[in-house]
């Protein structure tokens, strides 16, 4: 019964990749980001030669999306999420610690940890090992949640253990030797109400839940084109708050 229910919340996980605002559009926006990069590295590359890596891949969203750009392998630690992203048909998958990547050094030109690190208690060690598995030259791409007075209970529920200031985030990637080209805000305009209802939250005043919320899908459409357009638009890059850091770069 325990496998079962596991297999749902993986199947739930999925869904809300593939369809829900929060993550959809950080994920059209990670992949339009990276898109120039990764096809620059191609034409200079035999064909499927890319190798790109997808750190704590869930249920594999991000390696389906990438799939087109070269060869993608996921690592994570669950052996649940490895199941069911198995049962989609996905192979290039294994299980792992990001503070201690089973491959050999130096063996993947781009490397993904999309709401990872904070996962993560030895954040840097993770970041020293994804120096490490890089290729001279290959590419890093981050994002992390921003700003302790943000921290609710989802942070909680979903094993966070810290969100992240622009200044500690930045300092942490290149003590790990990683070169930063940008390291900016998103979903800035997500802060004030997500901040008003972290603010009830520790006052008792609304329940204590994930906040994945149901919503219209018209509405679910137009905050996904937000999130995509903050970026797109410039708008992001001189706002000093948001609810997430988006952090590229190279080794």
């Amino acid at each position: 019964m325990k496998g079962k229910d596991e297999f749902h919340k993986q199947a739930r996980f999925f869904h809300l990749g593939e369809e829900y605002f929060w993550l959809s559009g950080q994920n059209t926006l990670v992949e339009r980001q990276l898109k120039p990069c990764l096809e620059a590295v191609a034409r200079k590359a035999a064909p499927g030669a890319i190798r790109i890596l997808d750190l704590g891949c869930g249920p594999g969203n991000t390696l389906t999306r990438f799939s087109r750009y070269g060869n993608v392998y996921g690592l994570d630690s669950s052996p649940h999420a490895l199941s069911f992203t198995r049962s989609r048909g996905v192979k290039r998958i294994f299980s792992g610690e990001c503070t201690a990547i089973p491959i050999a050094s130096a063996s993947f030109d781009c490397v993904l940890a999309l709401d990872v690190l904070e996962h993560i208690a030895d954040d840097e060690s993770a970041m020293r090992e994804i120096a490490r598995v890089l290729r001279p030259g290959g590419l890093f791409f981050f994002t992390v949640p921003a700003f302790m007075s943000l921290w609710r209970y989802h942070d909680v529920m979903y094993g966070h253990h810290r969100r992240y200031t622009k200044a500690e985030f930045t300092e942490k990637v290149m003590r790990a030797g990683l070169e930063i080209s940008s390291c900016h805000f998103f979903k800035c305009i997500f802060f004030p109400p997500l901040w008003v209802l972290a603010k009830l939250e520790r006052l008792w005043l609304i329940p204590r839940r994930d906040n994945f919320y149901a919503t219209p899908g018209w509405l679910n459409r137009l905050m996904e084109a937000l999130i995509v357009w903050e970026c797109e638009s410039g708008f992001a890059r001189h706002i000093p708050f948001g609810v997430s850091l988006l952090c590229f770069g190279h080794r």
